[in-house]
């Protein structure tokens, strides 16, 4: 009796990218190219994809820009809160963490995060490639504001505090502008000026100076109603 005939196995496809593989092959593109491609389909042919099927990932290169700047802030967030330390810092020195972390993680895409940042031209407003970023670093400061309160390194301020996120933003765009810009040997300016701008924000948003200023107004503003 004659043996059946196996069927071939077929054979295994080719494996599909990932988001983080299509966000790592848009930074060797620009890094190779000098610029973003001309168009998705091209994008996509250099993926050996379809142009419909990139569109199941992204549908824009800012989309993919977005992406892999949440990338550095999701993973320096991620690193500094494994740390076993982490509990033990101060508000103050989890702040100072994250942005000597988020550092060295822009250190290892330094080359393409000069390409991103030449076409910034208002270094105190938010880029679109960073709404991403933003939202996350704010969820992660806001939360840092209220432990701040709990410990009383952070004055609880009437309808300033609530605006203590935002302020830490402003901050850490100065200093992604400060650090891009930076030519010094290991970039050492750019830690002096971490270390100095984080000191003066909770110099100002720890009780003093400002905190005897407001009881100034207040003061003065009562003293005027009752005359």
């Amino acid at each position: 009796m004659e043996k059946e005939a196996k069927a071939p196995k077929a054979k295994a496809g080719a494996k599909k990218p990932q988001s983080a593989d299509i966000r790592a092959k848009y930074k060797e593109y620009v890094l190779e190219n000098g610029a973003a491609p001309s168009s998705f389909f091209l994008f996509a042919k250099s993926l050996k994809l379809k142009e419909e099927d990139l569109y199941e990932f992204y549908n824009s290169f800012e989309s993919i820009e977005k992406g892999i700047w949440y990338d550095f802030v999701s993973a320096t967030i991620q690193a500094i809160e494994s740390e076993k330390v982490y509990d033990e810092y101060s508000v103050r020195e989890k702040l100072l963490a994250f942005y000597y972390t988020l550092i060295e993680e822009l250190k290892r895409n330094r080359s393409y995060i000069l390409w991103q940042m030449q076409a910034v031209r208002h270094p105190t407003t938010t880029p679109y490639f960073l709404k991403a970023f933003k939202s996350e670093f704010l969820s992660w400061a806001n939360n840092l504001v209220i432990e701040g309160k709990d410990t009383d390194e952070i004055a609880n301020r009437p309808f300033i505090s609530d605006r203590y996120g935002e302020a830490m933003w402003v901050q850490t765009l100065f200093i992604l502008n400060f650090w891009h810009k930076d030519e010094s040997k290991g970039f050492e300016k750019t830690d002096a000026a971490i270390e100095k701008a984080v000191n003066l924000a909770f110099d100002l948003m720890g009780r003093g100076a400002v905190d005897s200023l407001l009881d100034l107004a207040k003061f003065i503003y009562r003293s005027k109603k009752e005359a």
